[in-house]
């Protein structure tokens, strides 16, 4: 992971109100960003790493969104907390 990755927040450093979920179940989908979605998606994180610092590194490795659409399993296998099931 990037050193800039590693500087972001952690979800459970976040407080309660501003984690993904919440913010999801408060406020629907649009006001969340990227990040926040793709977390969505992921689910969890690994013990070294966060759901939020697996997302951060997804969307930093493929520059957007749209990026990761044209990836296939094994770019996304790439990713540390990526796997064959997730």
């Amino acid at each position: 992971m990037s050193e800039e990755i590693k500087n972001c927040l952690t979800l459970k450093e976040l407080a309660q109100e501003d984690r993904p979920q919440e913010r999801l179940e408060r406020l629907g989908p649009s006001p969340l960003t990227d990040r926040e979605l793709l977390a969505m998606l992921i689910r969890s994180g690994t013990s070294k790493y966060d759901v939020l610092a697996i997302a951060d590194e997804l969307m930093r490795t493929a520059g957007s969104l749209a990026g990761l659409l044209r990836w296939d399993a094994s770019d996304f296998q790439r990713i540390k907390g990526i796997g064959r099931v997730k």
